[in-house]
């Protein structure tokens, strides 16, 4: 193939410009700004005292969920009960302050607001870098602020520490969010870079490129370098301990073993679901102790690598700790939000399995998942003939075991819990590819053809979910589009039903004010008499459904329009557990009876 010909510099900089192109396309996606505003707000309601009566209660509201909101149950409560606002209000309800509130500050990712809500908390001047949360890791969020207090310097970010001001300046409020979505951006450019270093050490630079490519086009990697959350840069991290450990593997010196324990600690402590990072470590020790590290199987001696794995222990648990030092500062907070995080986890042996063939099938394709599968039995049966790829597999499949301390595996958000190791799997298919591509005469046309065919068939998803992000930032999403859609064919006045309370997420945008609303908990819709039933019904599928809790209700409506996710090919459909970015929504109206 011609691309294998190509030499380092030229597949670098050709992978640059794909993960650019791919991770800006859409980039701005979803964030706050007028024109949002302007679909949901009756006239004149933007004004300086509704701004401080948002304010006043966002103040109120975190006064009681406290410092750390992950440690409150509260902070986890959905909506319950069934909640009606009257049409025609002049002062908006008290059920609709948060979500006015919401359409000023949030993106329509629901967590991304979290990682400025830490960065908030935290005081330079004075010294206070407590961020109140611990699940994340804070070298990731730490990031985020020298990335948005460079931004403040050059002057593309407005740095202020009362909502107040991005209140009244919704789009500075945007500009945050989209200065966080360029660190994923250019950590998703980072990971190719280094998929491409890991190719050339585990067999050549065409192998690399492979790998690389596969990972960027990869829908689950798309997703993530939209998105300011933390899966793409622990991801690097964890890409970064498997090259270590490949050359940890070569030489065996303590300092490889100090230099891949120190890079395992940055991964956990960017995530710590980040954890298999430090089995890889484990791993290669393993295999330098067992002999697998050469073609001749001689082992090496047992007091040197013990030495090694305990550096490498000492080194990932100090870099944990120096970067994380409130895990001991504040211990009995971070061992309450771990509290409260275990029950949300388990541990399920079938995990793994439900995984590999739900959310992960979905996330990386068919072909590519059967490459990734190809790429570690071929590594697995040639074992010690090829080191660095028996490392790769045994990382992978380590990996793809930790996921039974996952929850919800069959939706394919849960890939993100995993991307680094989809890297893992990108290398090992894109190895695969190379040696197929590699065959004499017919065998390897066929390879090559097999080769061009997976590529083009995993650009096509890739672009088709960049170009929903690309829907997603114009007034043609399907929020806006739906939002007219009601304006323009249910009168005023007629009650509509929403299952939640309306955030930039999960609602279409349309004026609040014209309608009766009626707030609906899912699991209470069945029991409520027929007079009850709202005329109409707004049911939007962001990454979660909650149709199916409607049970024996949704019958009794019929469906009068539906937008769905934009499909750049036809014959791509975009998972609809993936992403957030321009949901289905489907706007129902109650059957007449004897209909």
């Amino acid at each position: 193939m011609a691309m294998i010909r190509m030499d380092g510099k030229a597949f670098a900089a050709a992978l640059t410009f794909l993960g650019l192109a791919l991770g800006l396309w859409g980039i701005r996606w979803g964030l706050p700004g007028p024109q949002r505003l302007a679909r949901v707000m009756p006239p004149g309601l933007d004004a300086p005292a509704f701004h401080e009566e948002l304010t006043d209660s966002w103040l109120k509201m975190h006064r009681d969920l406290g410092e750390n909101m992950m440690v409150n149950p509260k902070s986890f409560d959905t909506f319950s009960g069934v909640v009606d606002t009257p049409a025609g209000w002049k002062t908006p309800p008290k059920a609709l302050l948060n979500s006015y509130r919401s359409f000023y500050l949030r993106s329509e990712h629901e967590d991304e607001q979290s990682f400025l809500l830490a960065l908030s908390r935290v005081r330079p001047r004075q010294l206070q870098f407590r961020l109140h949360l611990f699940t994340y890791g804070a070298l990731h969020i730490y990031s985020i602020g020298a990335a948005l207090a460079l931004g403040a310097a050059v002057g593309l970010v407005t740095l202020k520490s009362s909502i107040l001001f991005y209140l009244a300046d919704p789009p500075a409020m945007a500009a945050m969010y989209l200065t966080g979505r360029l660190v994923s951006v250019a950590a998703f450019v980072a990971c190719a870079l280094m998929l491409l270093r890991l190719g050339r050490l585990c067999k050549d630079a065409g192998a690399g490129a492979a790998a690389a490519a596969i990972f960027l086009m990869t829908p689950a990697a798309v997703v993530q370098a939209h998105v300011l959350k933390n899966h793409m840069f622990w991801s690097f991290f964890a890409l970064w301990t498997v090259e270590r450990c490949v050359l940890l593997l070569k030489r065996g010196a303590l300092r490889d073993y100090a230099a891949a324990g120190t890079v395992a600690g940055l991964a956990v402590a960017s995530f710590l679901c980040a954890w298999p990072a430090c089995l890889v470590v484990g791993a290669a020790g393993a295999m330098r102790l067992s002999g697998l590290h050469e073609p001749d199987g001689r082992p090496c001696e047992p007091l040197p690598e013990l030495k090694g794995l305990l550096l490498a222990g000492a080194c990932a648990g100090a870099v944990f700790l120096i970067v994380n030092p409130y895990w001991i500062l504040d211990f009995r907070e971070a061992m309450l939000e771990m509290q409260a995080l275990s029950n949300f986890g388990g541990l399920d042996f079938a995990h793994p399995w439900l995984f590999l063939q739900n959310a992960l099938r979905r996330s990386v394709t068919d072909p590519v998942l059967t490459l990734m599968l190809g790429g570690a039995a071929l590594a697995l049966l040639r074992g010690r003939r090829e080191p660095a790829l028996l490392l790769c597999a045994a990382a992978f499949l380590l990996a793809l075991a930790s996921m039974a301390t996952v929850q919800g595996v069959i939706a394919t958000r849960q890939v993100r819990y995993f991307m680094g190791w989809v890297g893992v799997g990108s290398l090992l298919a894109g190895c695969l590819l190379r040696e197929l591509t590699a065959l004499k005469g017919a065998a390897g046309r066929f390879g090559a053809a097999t080769a061009a065919v997976v590529l083009a068939g995993l650009a096509c998803q890739g672009l088709s979910y960049a170009h929903n992000f690309h829907l997603a930032e114009s007034d043609r999403s399907n929020h806006f589009l739906s939002g007219e859609w009601i304006e323009k064919n249910v009168p005023a006045g007629e009650t509509i039903g929403l299952l939640r309370y309306p955030q930039p997420s999960n609602s279409p945008f349309f004026r609040y004010d014209r309608y009766r609303l009626k707030f609906i908990e899912p699991k209470l819709a069945p029991a409520l008499p027929p007079e009850r039933l709202p005329r109409w019904l707004a049911l939007t599928v962001p990454d979660y459904d909650d149709r199916p809790a409607l049970g024996s209700v949704l019958p009794r409506y019929e469906l009068r329009a539906s937008f769905a996710r934009g499909r750049l090919f036809p014959w791509i459909a975009l998972d609809p557990s993936s992403t957030t970015a321009n949901p289905l929504i489907e706007i129902y109206r109650l059957k007449e009876k004897g209909a």
